[in-house]
This record gives C-alpha cells, sequence and structure tokens, in this order.
C-alpha cells in the first residue's frame, strides 16, 4: 500500500477568545505541534520484576512567522500585549484533510527584528500548550477566514 502524504495548507492558525481572536495565518511559513515526554526511572522490584516509570507528557504550539510589526491588531502586538496571557487557538494544518488542533497556550512575545538588513523579518514561536490539545474535525465555525477563503479557491 503507497504511503499517504499531506501537504501543509492552505490551512488556518489563529489565537484568542472567538469572536476576537487574531487571524496570521498568511503570515505562517511553518507550524506544527510537538509533543515531549517526560519519562521517570524504572524500578526494580524485589521479585525480579521491572515497574515501568510515569510519563508526563506536555505540547506546544510551535513555528515560523513573518512579522507584522507596525500592524496595531496584529500578531506582533498581540504577543507583546498579552504576554503569559491563557488563550484559545484552532490550528489547521490542512483544509484538504479536515482535522484542527485546538486547545490553550500561553502566548510569548515574539521577537523583534532579523539577521539580515533587507530581508522580510521572522519570527521563530513556541507556545506551550496547557493540558492536551484535541485532535477534531474541523469545526464548520472555524474554517472561515482567510485559510478557508485560499482553500476554496483552490
Amino acid at each position: 500500500m503507497p504511503a499517504t502524504t499531506v501537504k501543509l495548507g492552505p490551512g488556518l492558525l489563529t489565537i484568542g477568545a472567538t469572536g476576537t481572536e487574531v487571524d496570521f495565518t498568511c503570515q505562517v511559513t511553518a507550524a506544527h505541534v510537538d509533543w515531549s515526554v517526560d519519562e521517570d526511572d524504572n524500578t526494580k522490584v524485589l521479585c525480579g520484576d521491572t515497574i515501568p516509570g510515569e510519563r508526563t507528557y506536555t505540547a506546544a504550539l510551535a513555528g515560523t512567522l513573518f512579522q507584522d510589526l507596525g500592524v496595531a491588531t496584529g500578531i506582533v502586538e498581540y504577543t507583546w500585549t498579552h504576554k503569559g496571557e491563557q488563550v484559545a487557538f484552532v490550528f489547521v494544518p490542512s483544509t484538504d484533510a479536515g482535522k484542527q488542533v485546538s486547545g490553550t497556550l500561553i502566548v510569548d512575545p515574539l521577537t523583534i527584528g532579523g539577521d539580515e538588513s533587507g530581508a522580510n523579518m521572522t519570527s521563530d514561536f513556541e507556545w506551550a500548550i496547557v493540558g492536551d490539545p484535541v485532535l477534531g474535525d474541523v469545526a464548520a465555525t472555524t474554517a472561515t477566514g482567510r485559510g478557508r477563503r485560499d482553500a476554496e479557491a483552490a
């Protein structure tokens, strides 16, 4: 059976409360939900068995985006104004796949500036997700905005 592949985009990435969320989908060049695991040491018991160490999972939303410095309603201003706050997010990596990841993340402010004069400024981001993110079907109310329009135009 051949491998199944899905391309990143067109999709959607928003953060903030419903109705006031910031949609910065068209600035994103890379986005992903990353899991990490913290595993305690295994414990040997007298009978010779081994009790596995406890595993704790955490997730983060990470990626790269073009900075929109100077846009009052943009993502750079939002992250500086809301640093440390817990806000809702919705990430649709591919509208064609019909899946989204949603939950709550902690906003960290984006970097400002760049490494090369004259180049478009970008920021790498990694925002910790509070609890477990939810992988589910794309909600009809989520598939709005530029990400959806781009998908429909394709």
